[in-house]
């Protein structure tokens, strides 16, 4: 009695995966089945894309920017000290 309720009850629950499974098998056919690209897409050509690099490798916009940030550094240096919490001192005092 109890084998067959189980059993029963195991078919019952696996009906639902066996159904996404179909579903699911399905759709990835029709993906791989379908074109990468569609047809009428315009490429760019390879010299027009390289226009906008610079020297280097680097955008106009990445030059802007790196030029912007070596302006605004600051010099950072650290003096050395025996008093490990020398530092938090001076920065709550």
């Amino acid at each position: 009695m109890k084998t067959r309720l189980t059993l029963s009850a195991l078919l019952i629950a696996a009906l639902p995966l066996a159904a996404q499974a179909d579903n699911a098998a399905e759709r990835a056919l029709h993906l791989h089945q379908a074109p990468l690209a569609p047809q009428g897409r315009h490429v760019e050509p390879a010299s027009q894309a390289t226009e906008t690099v610079g020297s280097g490798g680097d955008s106009a916009a990445m030059q802007h920017a790196r030029t912007a940030l070596k302006a605004n550094t600051i010099d950072t240096r650290f003096a050395a000290s025996a008093d490990r919490l020398a530092p938090a001192r001076d920065a709550t005092s």
